[in-house]
């Protein structure tokens, strides 16, 4: 199932920021092998949680309101956000802008921005963002693609990103060895900062 928990916004609670990620992973493959998922996807459910915890906190209450989504289902094709999109809980056309979480164990060569060639001034925001505070080495820009939650929002109009950190020291994916003690989360707080800083824009 999926898990939705929000905070309503001070000023304009109909407006809706999301942060979004998914919490299954591989599980078992066969009768012995087993895919943990610490990379993919649990980093990016702690990062979403963790956003959870910083808004809720006394004084950083939002002026409209932030959803939280933990995806059911993405490693058999995207199922627990496909059927959101086709229930949704918070109107589609009232969400503001929606990042994706998937994969952020990493982060010494940067992030990558799914979608960040199709909404420019929002990419541009985070660059800025970025260079101002020097939070990561870079901001990169990927086109669209419809390998994580973030799409079927996308292909039903709202203005997304799904963003995933880079680097060479958390290599393991879809194996039995993507574990807690293989994911470093090297830039984990730095691109925290970053989102935070990109919801408030």
């Amino acid at each position: 199932q999926n898990v939705v928990g929000y905070i309503p916004g001070k000023r304009d609670p109909d407006k809706f920021f999301f942060f979004t990620a998914h919490y299954d992973h591989l599980g078992r493959m066969g009768s012995e092998a087993y895919f943990p998922g610490a990379n993919d996807n649990a980093s990016g459910t702690a990062m979403m949680l963790d956003l959870a915890r910083h808004y809720s906190t006394p004084g950083n209450q939002p002026d409209h309101s932030i959803v939280f989504m933990a995806f059911s289902a993405e490693e058999v094709g995207l199922l627990g956000s496909v059927y959101y999109v086709k229930h949704p809980l918070f109107p589609l056309e009232n969400i503001k802008f929606l990042v994706n979480l998937d994969m952020v164990g990493s982060g010494s060569l940067g992030i990558k921005v799914v979608n960040g060639t199709v909404f420019k001034e929002a990419f541009e925001k985070l660059v800025k963002i970025n260079a101002r505070n020097e939070y990561i080495l870079k901001v990169s820009e990927r086109g669209e693609a419809a390998n994580s939650d973030h799409y079927p929002f996308y292909a039903s109009g709202v203005p997304c990103f799904f963003i995933y950190t880079l680097g060479d020291e958390c290599k393991e994916y879809h194996n039995i060895y993507d574990v807690s003690a293989n994911v470093p989360l090297t830039e984990y707080e730095d691109v925290f900062r970053l989102l935070a800083d990109f919801e408030r824009q």
